[in-house]
């Protein structure tokens, strides 16, 4: 199935103009607003927080957001600081109808305070107030909450004027969420795509990023014995996974996102991570149908991988320190083994892991200069692909 047209869709998102204009052309297009966002600023007593973002006016958790990685020990210090007065953040929200809101970043502290005020957790590893360590809300001195109450989370919001047009909107927020850095931590590609391009695409790479074979085979494991599967609403579950690399700045979504894009290498030219944004923003157009096309090719993909090789699916035999050892999973052998095996029609349902690992460590030995880090282009993909649908078809026929 043809997944994109990349002969009608181009990015709206370039970097730079080139154009040279002279400083009255400069000036008027500073008087006349162009690339200016227009903003409130505002404040939220403490105590008021949980009212307002949790009233229709406003979209708490936003799909954009962030995933929730805060401990209760960090959460403790941010209520540490407004007990100190200590300068925080402000929160930034868009204006996505006059009056109805979306928090764009710092949906940690908001839950933070609103968990807080819910007894929700405890303080800990307070340093200038450890007197105040495991306690609630509830259980503090007067005084003290009474100081919580009065101190406010300041608020910036982002206008619906700033835009006059979807592809506005779009440019606008690009350039908000490429330049916020709360915390000292810059949105990732993945989390700035979230924000940008949500819909039904999106959702569903969201939804196989949960897939049990793809989480085994990267290793993307909670910090507990059994978390839900379904979204991850709850602090304790989504804490559970924060601790994972992928997991806890969506590269896990975009593993799946760039599965997809692989399958359309032919018309890959330039960056990746822009064909990568086209690529989502054309899913978000398909129908339900399509979109199930696509869910099964996928689970079917990664399935296969998970029959063939198990948790070796994705690591390259190679020389480490003098000697031949298995790596982590790597994007360089994700890429090409899914798009071989994507090709395949079926394996055979019982396979002999332990022989097919045999079979891909002799593979890894034999074209080793094919699977050199450094070569990355699109002939060497496409040469990698082949070289495992060679593989694979070779192991089908032993087993057969």
């Amino acid at each position: 199935m043809e997944l994109f047209n990349f002969e009608k869709n181009i990015l709206i998102f370039q970097k730079g103009n080139s154009m040279k204009l002279s400083d009255d052309a400069i000036n008027e297009k500073y008087e006349k607003g162009e690339a200016r966002i227009i903003t409130e600023q505002g404040a939220i007593k403490l105590s008021l927080v949980t009212s307002v973002f949790n009233s229709a006016n406003y979209q708490l958790k936003p799909k954009y957001q962030r995933r929730i990685t805060w401990d209760s020990q960090k959460r403790s210090k941010l209520i540490e600081s407004f007990i100190m007065n200590i300068p925080v953040p402000p929160v930034f929200v868009y204006e996505t109808e006059f009056n109805q809101y979306q928090v764009m970043d710092g949906l940690q502290r908001i839950t933070a305070v609103i968990d807080f005020y819910n007894d929700k957790y405890e303080l800990e590893g307070l340093l200038e107030w450890s007197e105040l360590n495991g306690r609630k809300y509830s259980q503090l001195p007067q005084k003290i909450k009474e100081g919580i109450d009065r101190r406010q989370l300041s608020v910036i919001t982002l206008l619906k004027e700033s835009s006059k047009n979807l592809a506005q909107e779009e440019t606008m927020k690009k350039m908000v969420f490429e330049r916020l850095n709360t915390g000292g931590v810059t949105l990732e590609d993945q989390e700035i795509r979230n924000a940008l391009y949500d819909g039904p695409f999106n959702d569903l790479c969201f939804a196989l990023s949960k897939n049990s074979s793809f989480r085994k085979l990267w290793l993307i494991t909670p910090d507990i014995e059994s978390v839900s599967d379904e979204f991850l609403e709850s602090y304790d579950d989504a804490l559970a996974y924060a601790k994972n690399k992928l997991y806890k700045r969506m590269y896990d979504v975009e593993l799946v996102l760039r599965y997809f894009s692989m399958r359309h290498i032919d018309n890959f030219s330039g960056k990746l991570s822009l064909f990568m944004d086209l690529c989502l923003r054309q899913g978000n157009q398909y129908t339900s149908e399509q979109l199930q096309l696509l869910s099964n090719t996928f689970e079917k993909s990664i399935k296969m991988a998970d029959n063939f090789f198990a948790e070796k699916a994705f690591c390259q035999y190679t020389i480490i320190r003098g000697k031949y050892a298995w790596t982590s999973p790597q994007k360089m052998i994700y890429d090409p083994l899914m798009l071989a095996l994507s090709q395949l029609d079926s394996c055979p349902q019982q396979m002999n892991i332990d022989n097919n690992i045999e079979y891909l460590q002799s593979f890894y030995c034999k074209y080793s200069d094919a699977f050199d880090g450094k070569k990355q282009s699109k002939s060497d993909i496409k040469n990698r692909t082949e070289l495992f649908h060679e593989l694979l078809k070779e192991i089908i026929l032993q087993q057969s």
